[in-house]
């Protein structure tokens, strides 16, 4: 007896598309089995809450009205898009600049139309066993780190001036 005839059945009874067919529903079925029943590897990891202050210096008048508490912080080139905290106080005081003075010495002077802001942001992020903080599981953010962020309305060049970590004693 031949394995395929003249009409191309296998053994004369089955088709070979119908035992492609049957093979690739089975390899399908395995899968999904697979897929569900196996235990999962993975681990949950546990973010915590950190309150870190960002100064923005010398920043023109009409930065004020375009941050404001509440605003998500963004950094679109070193994140993943994800929200890296939200700005839960602002504070505003006179900004300054590099001035020579008549004497000829160097000082800082008041910047007439220019402010310094402080912000101080909420957001959620892992702490490595090195004390490492990572915003959004990813963004690294140390202090004395100067990047530039951004809100909805508002791009702005920002240095982190602390970090507090929830529960614990110390700024990083």
């Amino acid at each position: 007896m031949k394995i395929l005839d003249r009409d191309g059945r296998l053994f004369g009874k089955i088709s070979i598309i119908d035992v492609i067919v049957i093979l690739v529903v089975a390899v399908l079925a395995l899968a999904i089995y697979v897929k569900t029943q196996m235990p999962q590897t993975g681990t949950s990891v546990t973010t915590t809450k950190v309150v870190y202050q960002m100064k923005l210096n010398n920043q023109p008048e009409y930065m004020l009205s375009a941050i404001q508490v509440g605003d998500q912080m963004y950094d679109k080139e070193r994140s993943t898009g994800g929200s890296l905290g939200t700005i839960v106080d602002i504070e505003v005081s006179p900004g300054t600049e590099q001035g020579e003075l008549d004497d000829g010495t160097v000082a800082y002077v008041p910047a007439e139309g220019y402010y310094d802001i402080l912000l101080t942001i909420e957001g959620d992020a892992l702490i490595g066993s090195d004390g490492t903080v990572a915003l959004n599981r990813i963004y690294d953010l140390g202090v004395n780190s100067h990047r530039h962020f951004n809100t909805k309305y508002a791009y702005f060049l920002g240095m982190v001036t602390d970090i507090q970590v929830q529960g614990a004693d110390s700024a990083q």
